[in-house]
């Protein structure tokens, strides 16, 4: 290994050296300090006195599945809890199917949007938060498939004096297809992300679904007021702007993990990244600048590291040491949480799409301020 000699190098020269041992600094910061806790959290329980829960579950035009999808939280070993379903203008039998449910089942609760309109979504929200008859709430989807027995108990049971809210894994169910892989590690990485951020005191979600959260954390805030006009993000929103340091609970434990089963539509992963770049835009700036710093300083590091060793090739073994460093340990973390949220078969694929998930972010955020702009004017 060849010795620096800074005295023949250029101005230049010393400034892509400075920048990339600061990308290298700010990336081990990163990993260290956000990441690597996230890997090594270890999943505890603290509450010997269960609070009741409702489950708000949103449906449309399941006739066909919605016994079975009632039927699956019969299972539960914690039953202190209402299901609270609310039926979004089903075109089918579902509401009515929904009716003669309840009239058997004492914690069946049925609530329904009467016709399609505007913000649906946020509406039936609103609804279903007003109808929920505990003060901890926590909203899934019909397309959840197989739920942990555990899994009310389990999250229940993290709960202290101090907690706001509990967030778990959600990801989609495994199947075959690229669309199915691209969006498994699209939203691993968003618990990752939100995950990281959220033990180091800054926290905020992608997801509002299989989060545990008290009711009044919505109506302190006045709901989605001034809100509407997001058109893919909804609690995730209310939470966002609600959750404070130290009053919100994360677990890697896979039996409080979710599992959703969705088609084979190439608009999923679309979506789930239209989404991701709003709730980074309503974001607060330090958390926004955080971010980017991450996502800058993850892509710099490697490049301009690249650039040295072919400008100045005696010292390539030097200058390969700090992105090779920076890769391992980010392939240990990785491989860690993978390993702790139980998901098969998108090792390298996550590792690699961590590296270049910068380059879409900063696409779609282009992309839809271009959007945004041309319907202003318009």
């Amino acid at each position: 290994m060849k010795i620096i000699n800074f005295q023949t190098l250029s101005v230049i020269d010393i400034a892509l050296l400075s920048t990339i041992l600061l990308a290298f600094i700010i990336q081990l910061y990163y990993l260290l300090g956000y990441y690597l806790k996230l890997s090594r959290k270890k999943n505890t329980s603290a509450n010997p006195n269960p609070n009741q829960v409702t489950i708000i579950l949103p449906v449309r035009n399941e006739e066909e599945r919605i016994r079975e999808i009632i039927t699956k939280f019969e299972e539960q070993q914690f039953t202190d809890f209402q299901l609270l379903v609310i039926n979004e203008y089903s075109e089918d039998n579902t509401y009515q199917i929904l009716n003669v449910l309840a009239e058997t089942n004492p914690r069946l609760k049925v609530t329904s949007l009467s016709q399609e309109t505007r913000y649906s979504g946020k509406q039936a929200m609103n609804i279903g938060l007003k109808g929920a008859s505990s003060p901890w709430v926590v909203v899934l989807t019909p397309f959840s498939g197989t739920i942990n027995p555990e899994w009310l108990a389990k999250l229940n049971s993290i709960i202290t004096p101090e907690t706001e809210a509990v967030i778990a894994y959600t990801n989609v169910e495994r199947t075959k297809g690229f669309r199915n892989l691209i969006c498994r590690i699209e939203r691993f990485h968003q618990f990752v992300i939100s995950g990281a951020w959220t033990l180091a005191g800054k926290p905020f979600v992608f997801n509002e679904n299989n989060i545990l959260f008290q009711k009044s954390m919505y109506f302190d805030t006045l709901g989605f007021r001034h809100k509407l006009n997001h058109n893919f993000a909804n609690l995730e929103l209310i939470f966002n702007e609600n959750f404070k340091k130290g009053k919100v609970k994360i677990t890697t434990d896979p039996t409080m993990a979710v599992r959703e089963r969705i088609e084979d539509d190439r608009g999923d992963h679309i979506r789930l990244l239209k989404k991701s770049v709003q709730i980074r835009q309503s974001l607060s700036w330090s958390k926004k600048l955080g971010l980017f710093t991450d996502d800058l300083t993850r892509l710099l590091l490697p490049i301009l590291s690249a650039i040295v060793i072919f400008i100045h090739p005696e010292y390539w073994i030097t200058f390969a040491a700090l992105p090779f460093i920076h890769l391992t340990v980010l392939l240990i973390i990785v491989k860690i949480l993978l390993n702790r949220l139980n998901e098969r078969k998108i090792f390298l694929s996550s590792f690699a799409f961590f590296l270049i998930k910068p380059i879409i972010n900063w696409w779609f955020i282009w992309s839809m301020y271009l959007i945004h702009r041309r319907s202003r004017w318009n």
